[in-house]
């Protein structure tokens, strides 16, 4: 889980300097391929948050 998470981080990083540059005034050209990375990387990063959950919900459980 942790080398997947420093994927997810390099990928956020990468999206967040981009729309940081789009932000400065430079140009981003939006193509099908940027739009569809940057699904999947939404995508990821909820499922992420959702095994989180479901894991500290499986071991609060656990404890009754």
């Amino acid at each position: 889980m942790q080398s997947i998470m420093g994927l997810i981080v390099n990928a956020h990083n990468s999206q967040t300097a981009m729309l940081t540059k789009e932000a400065s005034g430079e140009h981003i050209p939006v193509t099908l391929l940027l739009v569809h990375s940057q699904d999947h990387l939404m995508t990821a990063i909820t499922y992420i948050d959702l095994a989180k959950e479901l894991v500290a919900v499986y071991e609060k459980m656990a404890q009754k």
